[in-house]
């Protein structure tokens, strides 16, 4: 299931109205009109990534008249940040949330929502921009998990942590830079885990508000385990201290 492609301003705010998932959208760099504003207004509204391209990139995309704007409609929807946390905290007593910051990697990405739907996540939280696009990678990779496991994207991390916090969810940063380990922390009642791309962790922004920290043990010899390997590891870590 591979994401849809659509061409034009018009056709992509028909799209958007009609309530279609958008991953992303290119824009001709340095157009100008009534229309181009208002698709600018409504991405940014919307929570739309989008970024500027001359117009060889677009041209690249198909040789149909693209008006300075082309879309991909994502293989996966997302869902509204507030009413998803106050759904779950209200249908669930002890909630467990995943935020993932920047991952990339469409198949990590595919390899987290299926340890997530294997282990009964309630949601995960990705960022707008510097996420793994919601394509049909992410949708094989995930065998199926990917439709289990409710999406949202939001424009900052930060808002989802702050959210959590109101909602007395505590917030769990798994960072090699931590102290202690994921065993040394209870994992009862209601989390939410984030986790950070293995290049460069988890960012100082987001870790400045994260309401503590935990790492896996290591040997000296291995730097760091592969962000959907971790995912699973602190998951079933999860599940243990429920049985």
């Amino acid at each position: 299931m591979e994401g849809v492609t659509i061409f034009g301003i018009r056709a992509i705010l028909e799209a958007i109205k009609s309530g279609k998932s958008i991953d992303r959208v290119w824009l001709l760099k340095g157009a100008q009109s009534k229309l181009f504003e208002q698709l600018l207004h409504v991405l940014r509204n919307n929570n739309i990534a989008f970024s500027f391209v001359p117009v060889e990139r677009l041209d690249r995309f198909s040789n149909k008249n693209h008006q300075g704007a082309v879309a991909r409609i994502a293989a996966l929807a997302t869902l509204e940040m507030e009413p998803l946390v106050e759904s779950i905290i209200e249908k669930k007593q002890n909630p467990v949330f995943v935020l993932l910051d920047g991952i990339t990697d469409t198949r990590n990405f595919g390899a987290i929502l299926r340890s997530a739907a294997a282990t009964g996540i309630d949601a995960i939280f990705i960022a707008s921009t510097g996420s793994a696009p919601l394509n049909g990678d992410v949708v094989k990779t995930s065998a199926g998990g990917a439709f289990k496991v409710p999406i949202s994207k939001v424009q900052h991390l930060k808002d989802v942590v702050y959210y959590l916090k109101a909602h007395e969810v505590p917030t769990l940063g798994i960072t090699e830079k931590a102290t202690g380990t994921i065993y040394e922390n209870n994992l009862k009642g209601p989390i939410a885990l984030v986790f950070g791309s293995e290049d460069i962790g988890i960012s100082k922004g987001l870790l400045k508000v994260i309401s503590n920290t935990a790492k896996l043990p290591m040997k000296e010899t291995i730097g760091s385990l592969n962000v959907s390997v971790a995912c699973g590891v602190v998951f079933y870590e999860v599940i243990r201290q429920r049985i």
